[in-house]
């Protein structure tokens, strides 16, 4: 099925289900507005858009590995990256692996919420980071690959030899509004993004 008609099959879903580049955004307590008034047109674009990273589990593909000392770091092995994270993102994340159209992709979720079971168990997620293609391109070149079909918003952030890095934020709600516990971890957590640090493997 392509991301056309997964988007016509997701059109009526229920209304609860309706990144360090130096480009990535501020999160502060604006988000928190904008989240809520984009609701609606932002829930199909999340739901399709893990429905085709997940396009095919990635079998072969490996777990993050986390450093066991000093900074908050983690491996994106299959896609060449290296992230440090802010020190607030200790013990309160975790990183799933899977295929995407033309590569692999990297979902992080918070998680105080994801997996924990209830009705907001899948939810959580904080953003997701992607590798596309097999040679470098300019961000112009990467919009006319027309990924996704266009279906879904993503942002490029930077190329390296081997491929290119797009960055997807998630615009809808992802927490429990009736728990203000798991509420504010979740900005803590979001609001530290632009914190986090990238280091490539075969940098041009």
């Amino acid at each position: 099925m392509n991301s056309r008609k997964m988007a016509e099959r997701i059109g009526n879903m229920d209304d609860r289900l309706v990144q360090q580049a130096q480009n990535i955004p501020n999160y502060g307590a604006k988000r928190r507005n904008k989240l809520i008034r984009r609701l609606s047109l932002c829930a199909a674009a999340l739901l399709l858009m893990v429905c085709s990273f997940a396009a095919g589990t990635a079998v072969s593909a490996k777990e993050p590995k986390k450093t066991v000392e000093g900074p908050e770091t983690v491996f994106l092995e299959e896609i060449g990256l290296t992230m440090i994270l802010p020190e607030a993102w200790k013990d309160g994340y975790t990183v799933e692996v899977s295929e995407m159209e033309g590569g692999y992709s990297y979902a992080f979720y918070d998680s105080t919420i994801h997996g924990q079971g209830g009705e907001w168990s899948d939810f959580g997620t904080l953003f997701f980071i992607g590798a596309y293609g097999g040679r470098p391109m300019t961000a112009e070149e990467l919009e006319e690959e027309n990924v996704f079909d266009g279906a879904i918003p993503y942002r490029y952030l930077f190329s390296n030899r081997n491929t290119n890095y797009i960055l997807i934020d998630v615009t809808d709600v992802q927490w429990d509004p009736s728990n203000p516990e798991t509420e504010q971890h979740y900005f803590k957590l979001m609001e530290s993004i632009p914190e986090i640090r990238f280091v490539l493997d075969n940098v041009l």
